[in-house]
């Protein structure tokens, strides 16, 4: 693409409003431009070949996908070094089937689609592990409001707070509801409890990363979230490396690291953009009134079926 044409299409994205593609009910972000470009992606993530030392890292946006991603790619190398790409390269959602296909193993997959728009029967069928990372949704939706404003080709739904709160709700945000996400892994995880699924919480990654030291220095069970997805992987680890990876995957130190990576352009501007905003725990507290709190709660019980999930409001 020349100069020219580049330069024309940033400033044109830059200020129009791209809408969402919505597929069989879900808005989807506008990867692919068109309704069947989509469902083209789709049907070839469905009758992609997984492989048996395949790991799929399954989040909604802003749950936590990266730093999980990050740490399993530390794990299965047995090194507290960071992945070059940026983990949108190794995206279902974005990048072509036929790219993944010619990627050496052991490959760690992400995706922010709901299980049914994955490969199911090639997980069954190889047993492939997935590692669900799930947030609180109040921080989730704080999350996504912040990321979707420097975001100039989507940010329709996140003008303000209030609007991303009521988009949030009403499942009208890329990915569509929340809720219906989490209510579908847990469907997948009930029906086949044979197959490998690693649920872990983000709070308690957090409380892993600042509290690891301390939790040795009382005596407690050293096996916290890094060892038991290392035991998951089946990868055998040292202390030593655990301290190391969770020394790594410090949120000031991923972000920093963000920076560099290399990113997937949409016309010359990166998809990912930033990742990491505060990463705080709770801190939908400093943006939504007590109203709006309970607003949240009733609307979103309304949506989510299942407890098994369990939502943390502080470390």
């Amino acid at each position: 693409m020349s100069d020219q044409l580049m330069n024309f299409a940033r400033r044109w994205f830059h200020n129009c409003r791209v809408p969402l593609v919505e597929v069989d009910g879900l808005p989807l972000p506008p990867f692919y431009l068109t309704r069947d470009a989509w469902s083209k992606h789709l049907n070839s993530i469905r009758a992609m070949k997984l492989r048996g030392d395949d790991v799929i890292i399954c989040a909604y946006p802003k749950a936590g996908t990266h730093w999980v991603w990050e740490m399993t790619a530390m794990l299965l190398k047995e090194q507290a070094e960071y992945e070059s790409r940026a983990k949108e390269l190794l995206m279902l959602d974005l990048t072509p089937v036929k790219k993944l296909d010619v990627l050496p193993s052991p490959r760690i997959l992400n995706t922010h689609l709901p299980f049914l728009m994955l490969p199911v029967q090639q997980i069954l069928a190889e047993r492939v592990k997935v590692v669900h990372v799930y947030r609180n949704p109040k921080d989730v939706m704080v999350s996504m409001y912040h990321h979707m404003r420097q975001f100039p080709l989507v940010r329709g739904h996140a003008d303000s707070l209030q609007q991303c709160l009521q988009a949030f709700l009403t499942g009208r945000v890329i990915y569509g509801h929340y809720g219906h996400f989490l209510n579908q892994m847990n469907s997948f995880m009930e029906d086949n409890p044979g197959v490998p699924v690693f649920n872990i919480a983000y709070e308690d990654i957090k409380k892993q990363c600042k509290r690891i030291c301390a939790l040795l220095t009382v005596g407690q069970d050293p096996r916290d979230s890094v060892r038991r997805l290392a035991e998951f992987l089946g990868v055998d680890v040292t202390q030593e490396l655990v301290e190391d990876i969770v020394e790594a995957c410090s949120f000031s130190k991923m972000k920093k690291v963000d920076e560099i990576k290399e990113q997937v352009a949409f016309f010359g501007m990166p998809i990912g953009q930033k990742l990491y905003r505060k990463g705080k725990v709770g801190d939908w507290e400093n943006h939504l009134t007590e109203e709006e709190s309970q607003l949240f709660d009733t609307d979103f019980s309304k949506v989510l079926d299942t407890t098994r999930f369990h939502f943390q409001d502080r470390l």
